[in-house]
């Protein structure tokens, strides 16, 4: 893919620059989900100002970068190392430096790294600043219409081990609010099966490549 970085740049400073980015502060910046035009122009903008750039994966926040026309330090900071790279960022935040973190994909610190970094940063007296933008989570629920829902709980993965991962799903069907679930592709017809079995009575909406080429949503409703 091909952009005028200078054009986008341009716009984003355009549409975002009036906004306050103090420094010594901490921007915790949404990424897209799949697809690139899910970037917001605050988010563009910001991550131009930024002294450095942690990330969850190094080669996958370069080539972001990389599309907008940016050059940034890069700081590894994933759940492996999350606590001694927060040491990192707070070093540079002390300097006075602006510093953004971003994961792989969509916000940080929902499923992905960057709780701990954040709490760590606040910790150190330092700001922090969320730039909200895609969000696996929103997008699914935002197709699902799940009318019966109270709210919506987010649960992420559910346990690797059976007897675990079947207590999980059982508790889950005594709430009433919406429940937001991720699986690798190779486990959703067990799980798919899992919940027909213990919430007979609820749709269930399967969200699959959101935002790609060949992104599909499918939703059984309960009979």
């Amino acid at each position: 893919m091909t952009i005028d970085a200078p054009l986008i740049q341009q716009a984003a400073a355009s549409a975002a620059g009036a906004q306050q980015y103090p420094k010594a502060t901490l921007y915790v910046v949404a990424t897209p989900i799949g697809n690139l035009a899910d970037l917001t122009l605050r988010a563009i903008h910001a991550l131009g100002l930024v002294d450095a750039v942690a990330c969850e994966d190094t080669r996958v926040t370069a080539p972001l970068l990389r599309h907008l026309g940016l050059d940034k330090p890069l700081i590894a900071l994933h759940e492996h190392n999350e606590a001694q790279a927060a040491g990192v960022v707070i070093e540079r935040l002390a300097r006075g430096e602006r510093v953004a973190y971003v994961s792989d994909a969509g916000t940080p610190a929902v499923s992905d790294p960057g709780a701990r970094l954040v709490a760590a940063v606040r910790t150190a007296g330092h700001r922090v600043l969320p730039l909200p933008g895609p969000s696996s989570v929103t997008t699914a629920l935002s197709a699902a219409g799940d009318t019966q829902g109270e709210g919506f709980r987010f649960v992420g993965f559910l346990s690797s081990k059976a007897v675990e991962r079947t207590a999980q799903l059982r508790e889950l069907a005594t709430r009433s609010e919406t429940t937001v679930l991720f699986e690798a592709p190779h486990r959703i017809a067990a799980l798919a099966g899992a919940l027909a079995e213990v919430m007979p009575a609820r749709s269930l909406s399967l969200c699959r490549e959101l935002t790609k080429q060949f992104e599909h949503v499918e939703t059984l409703d309960a009979e």
